[in-house]
């Protein structure tokens, strides 16, 4: 309310106090925080806010100074059982919700206790939620996000018609969010982003106008839509490359829309339905090709009728750990996990089956088989190779969070050697390139299958080709992964976990 703002850095993992001085910001103070924060909501007061840090998996509650003299400081910290982005703040309820980054759950947080306490997480058919906020004239939760149907075929059809993937403004009861003994969906609903023809690929962060009317960014496809909650279908605008965030002006009736990729706004006349101005926020240097590949991974006209982009299934180059029923396998009617691309670059071979012996290979079949979409150029598919080669593996949420217990880690270490994880898992990147049977067939009776690297393995989940174990403790304990009859102890269980963690 005083006018200061503050800003995540999460390359250098802290939090900025800035203050307006003329046209520019002043950094005022500095915050180190949970390593990747990401998002941050504030207190009505601006005295107290909550950041979200990412790989960390970590919500932290901040003091914020009323002046010098006050702590700028972490209050208190919880841990999560999943990779944070959004945040909304319900100050009447004292209650925090957090959406998953990558797959569809919302955490419920009483942030009014202290220290703040995890009441629920609950689960829908969602990934990519991207858009948390309350509708002020219908009081209904509004949630922006994408969701991928297992049972769909990657097919002209299913993509055509919106069955493979659909992108979604979903409406929903906010009692019954935070209630976990509620029905999730009882009196929520649906708006399509999407219809056939016109796919509304990457939905992102959507905001309101005090009379109800929402701005929802379609990032993939470089559009705005906008509407009401009781409207039939909602309205689109062309906008500027890859808006990603919209913030409003109620008396003046405009929108504002971050445009990523051309640095630039679109003001949106709300009134009118139309872009009043285009206001480039200064010169752009040339991008290097890995640039123009992540480019080319946002761009939902790579895809048949804009229905998805490749970060539609692989957010920030990682995975929600879904199903998608595609041709890599050579047959249909056997699903497979989404893998993470995330330190990609020295695994091949590619896809379940190993059937694609490079990266460009393999973008070359996902373009045109999994999203049904034109046919890439050398070019095209050189630069995408560029930026994959840019990913690096997700860190350790051990070690993000200071808690690797490191005598843990080596005996952990040592059996994994002891019990031949190696064989199929070598390291230094804990993968190879053979095939293997272990027991795991799919449901098209296909036995062998390229080991994923589990290089970043505690950052993913579920597990298997099949997503049949929920958890690392599942792989051994329920599944006893080529364990060959033996029995961990409780002590071994833990080793072998904080090991495969620390990778």
């Amino acid at each position: 309310p005083d006018g200061r703002l503050l800003a995540a850095d999460v390359d250098a993992h802290g939090l900025l106090l800035l203050s307006r001085e003329g046209t520019r910001l002043r950094v005022k103070r500095r915050l180190t925080i949970s390593p990747y924060p990401v998002e941050i909501a504030v207190a009505r007061d601006g005295r107290r806010a909550f950041v979200a840090s990412l790989w960390s998996r970590r919500v932290s509650v901040v003091d914020v100074p009323a002046d010098e003299s006050d702590a700028f400081r972490v209050a208190a910290t919880l841990d999560l059982p999943l990779a944070p982005h959004k945040l909304l703040w319900l100050e009447d309820r004292g209650t925090l919700i957090v959406g998953d980054n990558f797959g569809g759950r919302l955490a419920v947080v009483d942030a009014a206790a202290d220290p703040p306490q995890l009441k629920t997480v609950r689960k829908f058919f969602a990934e990519n939620i991207r858009g948390l906020a309350v509708d002020p004239k219908s009081g209904l939760l509004a949630v922006s996000h994408t969701m991928l149907n297992e049972f769909a075929h990657t097919i002209r059809n299913d993509v055509h018609w919106g069955v493979l993937m659909s992108n979604d403004l979903r409406w929903l009861q906010l009692a019954h969010v935070i209630d976990p003994a509620a029905d999730f969906y009882t009196q929520g609903h649906m708006h399509p982003l999407g219809e056939p023809g016109m796919g509304g690929s990457e939905p992102a962060e959507l905001a309101f106008f005090a009379d109800g009317t929402v701005v929802v960014p379609l990032a993939g496809v470089d559009k705005v839509a906008i509407g009401r909650e009781g409207d039939f279908a909602m309205h689109r605008l062309d906008v500027g490359r890859c808006p990603t965030t919209a913030a409003l002006s109620d008396k003046h009736r405009r929108a504002f829309v971050a445009n990523l990729f051309d640095d630039s706004l679109s003001v949106i006349d709300i009134e009118e339905k139309n872009v009043a101005a285009t206001i480039a926020l200064g010169p752009m240097r040339p991008l290097t090709d890995a640039e123009q590949g992540e480019k080319l991974f946002r761009d939902g006209r790579l895809s048949h009728d804009g229905w998805m982009t490749c970060n539609t299934c692989h957010a920030q180059g990682h995975t929600a750990g879904g199903l998608n029923d595609n041709f890599s396998d050579k047959s249909f009617g056997a699903p497979k996990r989404v893998l993470s691309l995330l330190g990609v670059k020295d695994t091949a071979p590619y896809a379940w089956n190993g059937s694609s012996a490079s990266l460009a290979e393999q973008i070359k079949r996902s373009s045109a088989m999994t999203m049904q979409g034109r046919e890439l150029s050398e070019q095209e598919i050189g630069r995408m190779v560029a930026y994959l080669q840019t990913l690096e593996p997700p860190p350790s949420v051990d070690a993000l969070r200071g808690g690797q217990d490191q005598k843990s880690v080596a005996r952990g270490k040592t059996l994994f050697g002891e019990l031949r994880c190696v064989k199929c898992h070598a390291p230094p990147l804990y993968t190879s390139a053979d095939l293997y049977d272990v027991g795991i067939h799919d449901k098209q009776g296909n036995t062998h299958f390229n080991p994923p690297s589990l290089r970043g393995v505690g950052q993913r989940g579920p597990y298997f080709h099949d997503a049949g174990a929920a958890s690392l403790d599942d792989v051994f304990v329920t599944h006893g992964h080529q364990l060959d009859g033996r029995v961990l102890s409780d002590d071994e269980l833990r080793d072998l976990l904080n090991f495969l963690r620390s990778l």
